[in-house]
């Protein structure tokens, strides 16, 4: 936005005020998908409640944060086992192997390969910690932003410039949750949303910042205001980029500001309760993607090593061994899902594979797609 930041200050600024909120607002961003201007994938280390590190990244996935390499020596010399991510980072650690160990053939090695999924052993847990004097800067400067280029002069936004310049001004902002102040919000939908009203009435000029339909705070951006009122909204979904209608009511006065800033209008369960309903819709999609993948991975694999020739009828035999191999592969799902020892979970893989067949009446090899 030209002219709203020297560029020395915007680098600054950037550096220090957006990278904290942006270092807050991150497991969000991984959850829901958003990626990057630059296309980079973003990642985050994380511990589960069992003790076990990984990287988090975009869609929610968990990937392991280090490669495990197990040595073991043997009379002629030393045999390695390794662990990795995915084929292309056990290549890279495959590689920087033979470096020391010349006879390593890196491409029989991955011929052999085995690919198997695991699941984290214990849960993942979202911080909600949001704001702060660095982050909250961050959050004051984007609706400052709005309300110059709303053609407002950020002279008369005299609030928001003592706490922008100010190490020890008084923060102009809270969080509000006491009522929805977004009228038109599309359910379900993270949205980020950044709006300005200047009303003469009550002399104020206020601003709301709103990231992924979560945190949400009203700003209080100037007094004294005197003129026509001025009123400005910009919301999008984070997720697309795509620019959403919405309105936003910020009909305060001096009194509600003081509660405001006060956290008389914060409110535990209403955050909760907002987190809920945009984050649980994404973890059940998450969680249908993944059942299907297994599911259909599980049968395509079943299908190809059960014996039986394909556009055949499958023997009762080829049925039995067909059963058997997708709860080999589908057992962990199963198991990572319900929390039931691998036995109880085998179970309900087999007789969900076993419903499959009666209710495709298919008895004959094919692939799932």
């Amino acid at each position: 936005m030209r002219g709203f930041l020297h560029d020395g200050c915007n680098h600054r600024s950037g550096q220090t005020w957006d990278a904290a909120l942006e270092k807050q607002l991150r497991p969000l961003a991984l959850h829901f998908g958003v990626k990057r201007q630059s296309g980079r994938t973003l990642r985050m280390a994380i511990t589960t409640t069992a003790g076990e590190n990984f990287l988090l990244s975009a869609g929610g996935r968990l990937e392991m944060s280090l490669p495990e390499i197990k040595r073991t020596p043997i009379p002629d010399g030393e045999t390695f086992q390794v662990k990795a991510a995915s084929i292309a980072k056990g290549r890279e650690v495959l590689e920087g192997i033979k470096r020391k160990y010349p006879k390593v053939d890196v491409e029989s090695v991955l011929a052999g390969a085995e690919v198997k999924r695991t699941y984290a052993q214990g849960v993942v847990r979202i911080d909600l910690e949001f704001g702060g004097p660095v982050s909250g800067r961050s959050l004051v400067k984007s609706a400052l932003a709005l309300a110059h280029d709303a053609g407002l002069p950020i002279d008369r936004c005299g609030n928001a410039l003592a706490y922008l310049r100010e190490a020890d001004a008084e923060p102009c902002f809270g969080y509000h949750y006491a009522d929805d102040l977004v009228d038109g919000r599309p359910p379900v939908t993270p949205l980020h949303c950044v709006a300005i009203d200047a009303n003469a009435t009550t002399g104020l000029i206020l601003g709301y910042v709103e990231y992924f339909g979560i945190h949400r705070a009203v700003v209080c951006l100037g007094r004294g205001y005197s003129g026509e009122r001025l009123k400005a909204v910009y919301a999008l979904d984070p997720r697309t980029g795509a620019i959403l209608d919405v309105a936003v009511r910020l009909d305060f006065g001096v009194a509600d500001v003081r509660a405001i800033y006060d956290y008389e209008r914060d409110d535990a369960e209403k955050r909760q309760e907002a987190f809920g309903k945009v984050f649980g819709p994404v973890l059940s999609d998450y969680q249908a993607a993944e059942r299907d993948r297994v599911v259909r991975d599980s049968l395509n694999f079943a299908w190809a090593n059960c014996g039986g020739v394909p556009d055949q009828p499958l023997t009762a035999e080829h049925l039995a061994r067909l059963k058997e191999l997708f709860a080999d592969q589908a057992t962990p799902w199963w198991k990572h899902v319900t929390g039931l020892d691998e036995p109880a979970a085998r179970l309900l893989a087999l007789a969900y594979i076993s419903q499959v067949l009666v209710a495709a009446q298919s008895t004959t090899v094919s692939a799932t797609g």
